[in-house]
């Protein structure tokens, strides 16, 4: 396992499939609308105040004007304009501000289709060497400064050569994980003296190298199993200073820290330990900001990695942060409830991105009258099941989490380890949280941007990014970490919209873990984007899956979700004939009246599943005949086994249409053709009138005769003009309607959220 994982790769991917995914006689098609989808950018990163000649790779990012970076441990954004580079296609060039402040950055395109997926541009002070990819041998190493940010792409599957010189004893660390940079690059890399012989090799992304003497020593470095492509660039960050691991308050984890004392035996990677260091606020949030990794935000520490062993008393809506111990030994605390208590035990630990698979045992504790304990098996909780309905995006889950009404007064021994990373000689933190049943946390809410279902068990899964057309809405899929079938009902919104989008809220039903927030345009919604605000983070698919049984998926948690307008109308609006929360008995039949208003040629019957309330596979369906305005849902509470309470839903489905991606372009022209047909027949007036007055004037008037030949000669000129515009403009649009033929296009479609309120059945 690799110590700095952000992402989660996807391990028993047909078993877990076997959970997640649903039965392809209910699949619907998948959808072909433009969605603007960034694979790749390259350069990873720039230093502030630099102009930067970015290449961006995908599909559907036309009209790219802007570049919207947001943070990805803060709330801070920016929109950055970009330029085209005369000569160089798919290339454009982003002025980064001199107070633009050093961090890891989401970087997504903004353009005629919206908000592109996120990729990761990292910010900071290091001198830029681009590898020019000839450095493929170690006679043609190219020499690099040390404290410099090394950037290239593999385009052939052959190592690059560097050369720099460090002093005797000079400690130099080298940094790069591919995954927390959205890169297929797996690096790997070696240090050599001048006679060639290895002094140090980059292990888990981390090279630390302590100069044997005063020289110049090469660095080679190449992907794991050699791949090449747009989509393995690497950013090694070569540096004498610090590197955090991670932060807790105000405890600071890495290496190279400035006066941090190692802490035996705390193992990440298999390079050193780690460092630890107290510092001021002010000395962790530069530290951060300076390191070349993303640290992982551990939370305000409890105990120390020292502390091994012991049992600790914990209490209901307590949380406790440590680290696992060594060895494999377990951590133990007693948790004393009453009778009537309600609570939840979750450890967050994988979910932070940390690759850990953690165990925790649940005994019951009793006493003799001697105060010898016998200690019975209540629990031995591992992953999590699966929850239905599922999101749309799989994300693994490993952190225990376990319910309890407690019948009477008692005692849980708790104990937590985890074994695959002692084995290996690491040690990762973890927080113990202990909540009351009912607490609805939703700081830990992780967005996802909701798509079709596959069209086979195994995929394919699309890379997806949030965009709402004019007059038509969409949605953001919610999941909520930790939740249990105690937890209660959870109201969802967020804030800080782009202008002409109005947000129409969402609600998580008690018990689920999954919701969905909608969100509407106006009809006259500008294009743009804006990070919104009240989520902090999102889920994203790293690279679109074909399928699952021969690809692994890679998802990466990355901050707080975009959302964009395309200035164009969306096929259809659907929305609820009625408003309120809408009440049914458990035993009862719940019918919703449904209208659409239909834009543009848009006439196709629609079919749209719910989503939120059960398995999609399962889930009723809202049926609008084509042509049609209005249809109703058929809602059967005994099928749907929903318990008494509030749920909230939302309908969504496919809308196909003639969709002409240049539609602009080509009316553009056709009005052109327009004019310049309109100005041929003034013309051809034009010089009629003139042959007729030239008739008129008597032929012994000379100087009247010249005068009117001059204009009827100065007619048939523009005439002929008028006559080749009119060719040339007919032709121009003719041709460019060909190249932009109107094609059948599935978009998606989604209804505005809706509430039910599910009562108890009538008594008999």
């Amino acid at each position: 396992m690799r110590f700095p994982r952000p992402t989660m790769m996807h391990r028993h991917a047909l078993a877990i499939a076997a959970l997640f995914l649903c039965p392809v006689m209910a699949l619907l098609a998948q959808a072909t609308f433009p969605t603007p989808i960034l694979t790749s950018l390259a350069p990873l990163g720039g230093k502030p105040g630099s102009k930067v000649e970015m290449q961006f790779k995908g599909a559907d990012l036309d009209g790219a004007k802007t570049l919207l970076l947001s943070s990805l441990r803060s709330a801070y954004s920016r929109s950055l304009p970009l330029e085209a580079q005369a000569g160089k296609k798919g290339v454009l060039t982003v002025q980064l501000p001199d107070d633009l402040p050093h961090d890891l950055y989401d970087a997504r395109l903004t353009g005629r289709y919206g908000v592109s997926n996120p990729r990761v541009f990292q910010v900071s002070n290091l001198a830029v060497v681009e590898s020019p990819g000839t450095n493929v041998k170690a006679a043609t190493a190219l020499k690099v400064p040390l404290d410099s940010a090394i950037q290239g792409v593999f385009k052939d599957g052959v190592p690059h050569w560097f050369a720099f010189d460090a002093k005797k004893g000079q400690r130099v660390l080298a940094v790069f994980v591919g995954a927390a940079f959205n890169s297929r690059v797996s690096l790997v890399g070696t240090v050599m003296d001048g006679a060639g012989r290895e002094v140090a090799r980059m292990r888990d992304g981390l090279l630390d190298f302590a100069a044997p003497a005063d020289g110049v020593f090469k660095l080679r470095v190449n992907d794991l199993m050699y791949g090449s492509g747009d989509e393995f660039g690497y950013r090694l960050s070569l540096t004498t200073g610090a590197v955090v691991w991670g932060v807790a308050g105000e405890m600071v984890y890495g290496w190279n820290l400035p006066g941090g004392k190692v802490v035996e035996g705390l193992k990440v990677s298999q390079g050193q330990p780690l460092q630890r260091l107290q510092a001021e606020a002010s000395l962790v949030s530069r530290l951060m900001a300076d390191s070349p990794f993303h640290p992982y935000l551990l939370g305000k520490e409890t105990e120390s990695p020292e502390v091994q062993a012991g049992v600790t008393a914990v209490q209901v809506g307590e949380e406790f942060s440590g680290w696992f111990p060594a060895r494999g030994t377990a951590r133990v605390f007693d948790l004393a409830f009453k009778a009537g208590d309600r609570f939840t035990i979750e450890v967050v630990s994988q979910q932070s991105g940390l690759p850990t698979d953690p165990i925790l045992a649940i005994e019951s504790v009793k006493k003799d009258a001697a105060g010898k304990e016998t200690l019975t098996l209540q629990a031995d909780v591992n992953d999590p099941a699966a929850s239905l309905p599922a999101p749309g995006v799989r994300m693994m889950r490993l952190d225990p989490l376990y319910a309890y009404e407690a019948k009477a007064d008692g005692v849980f021994r708790l104990s937590l380890s985890d074994p695959l990373n002692a084995a290996n000689g690491r040690r990762y933190p973890y927080r113990l949280r202990i909540s009351k049943a009912g607490d609805n946390r939703l700081d830990h809410a992780i967005a996802l941007h909701p798509t079709l279902p596959p069209v086979a068990a195994v995929g394919p899964y699309e890379m997806a990014s949030a965009n709402v057309w004019r007059q038509g809405m969409t949605a953001l899929e919610v999941v909520l970490p930790g939740r249990t079938p105690q937890s209660a009902a959870a109201e969802l919104t967020v804030s800080e919209l782009p202008a002409g989008v109005t947000c129409l809220g969402g609600f998580v039903g008690p018990g689920q873990s999954l919701g969905y927030i909608g969100f509407r345009a106006s009809g006259d919604a500008p294009m743009g984007a804006a990070i919104l605000g009240g989520l902090k983070r999102t889920a994203f698919l790293s690279w679109a899956v074909k399928d699952t049984g021969r690809e692994a998926m890679h998802t990466r948690i990355a901050g707080a979700p975009a959302l964009g307008v395309v200035a164009e109308q969306a096929p259809v609006l659907i929305e609820s004939a009625t408003t309120g929360v809408q009440e049914v008995a458990a035993d009862g039949t719940l019918e919703l009246a449904f209208k659409a208003v239909r834009h543009g040629s848009f006439t196709d019957a629609l079919k749209l599943k719910v989503l939120g309330l059960v398995d999609v596979a399962k889930a009723p369906e809202l049926a609008i005949p084509a042509k049609a305005n209005e249809g109703k849902l058929t809602l059967d509470m005994k099928a749907l086994k929903l318990t008494p309470g509030e749920y909230g839903f939302i309908l969504q489905g496919p809308a196909k249409m003639p969709f002409r991606r240049e539609a602009a372009a080509v009316a553009g022209a056709d009005t052109a053709a327009k004019k310049a047909a309109q100005a041929q027949s003034e013309a051809k007036k034009e010089l009629e009138a003139a042959k007729a007055a030239l008739k008129a004037i008597k032929p012994e008037d000379k100087p009247g005769l010249a005068a009117a030949q001059a204009k009827a000669d100065a007619a048939a000129k523009k005439l002929a003009q008028a006559d080749q515009m009119k060719v040339t403009a007919e032709k121009a649009a003719k041709d460019l309607a060909a190249k932009n033929p109107a094609k059948d296009t599935t978009f998606i479609v989604y209804s505005n959220p809706i509430r039910i309120r599910v009562k108890e059945p009538a008594k008999k």
